[in-house]
């Protein structure tokens, strides 16, 4: 049996979205999956032994996300894992970027998720049992010139998703935020970030994090850092002195 009846996954159509949900599907768990691109998300229902609803939606519209939280409260084919993982993130100087664009990034980050998040709870808090997992991120834990807007959003999940996992624990739900590092997907690409700066033994691929992410909240966990690097880097940001930190993050950045 699937530690799952059925998940409702953001961000499905590729990176570590489609790992986590393919990897929900290889467990037999029914999939919901919520992206903008319709096309990647048939083939990736075409590709899987389970039930799939597709959803187009774009998180960062209100009207989409009132849709697919309206999906969450649903009582026919009830979803009792909700994967907040759609996210996007840019790099440059917020006082140079454009504004409209830096708005999309608290819409889907911050806003969805905390919206969506806030039907699954419901829900699931009714029926005594669920689990919702938020995809964070290491940026979270650092100051990050270049990318203030992103780490400020993933700040936002981490400190959330702690929260709601000592508010929803004692009614059988768990929630877990899942704090990646660099992973090898198209977000690089899509956020215009330089990756070749970072050095190979930094990089995980999205199925590593796809099942470490899994697997922490289906062992009731309230977060998971996966790799080796990834929790030395977080073990040091919680310690080290702020003024530390900052230096760390002014020479790590990718300003000019």
């Amino acid at each position: 049996m699937p530690r799952w009846n059925r998940a409702l996954v953001t961000g499905a159509s590729s990176g570590i979205g489609a790992a986590i949900a393919r990897r929900l599907a290889a467990d037999g768990t029914a999939l919901v999956v919520v992206a903008r691109d319709r096309e990647r998300l048939e083939t990736l229902a075409a590709d899987v032994a389970v039930d799939v609803e597709v959803l187009e939606a774009d998180l960062s519209d209100p009207v989409d996300v009132a849709r697919v939280a309206s999906r969450l409260r649903g009582d026919d084919a009830p979803i009792d894992l909700l994967v907040n993982n759609a996210g996007l993130g840019f790099m440059g100087r917020f006082a140079d970027a454009d504004y409209e664009r830096e708005r999309g990034v608290v819409a889907v980050n911050v806003l969805a998720l905390h919206e969506l998040s806030h039907a699954a709870a419901a829900t699931m808090s009714a029926a005594g049992t669920g689990g919702i997992l938020n995809v964070a991120s290491v940026a979270g834990y650092l100051p990050s010139a270049g990318s203030a807007t992103y780490a400020a959003t993933k700040a936002f999940v981490n400190s959330f998703s702690e929260s709601l996992h000592q508010e929803l624990s004692d009614v059988g739900v768990v929630v877990t935020s899942s704090c990646p590092g660099f992973t090898k997907t198209e977000f690089q690409e899509r956020a215009d970030y330089d990756s070749a700066q970072i050095p190979k033994l930094l990089w995980q691929d999205a199925d590593t994090v796809a099942a470490h992410a899994l697997a922490a909240v289906s062992d009731g966990k309230a977060r998971a850092v996966p790799g080796f690097m990834n929790k030395v880097a977080v073990g040091f940001l919680k310690v080290a002195p702020l003024r530390l930190v900052r230096t760390f993050a002014r020479r790590t950045s990718d300003l000019d």
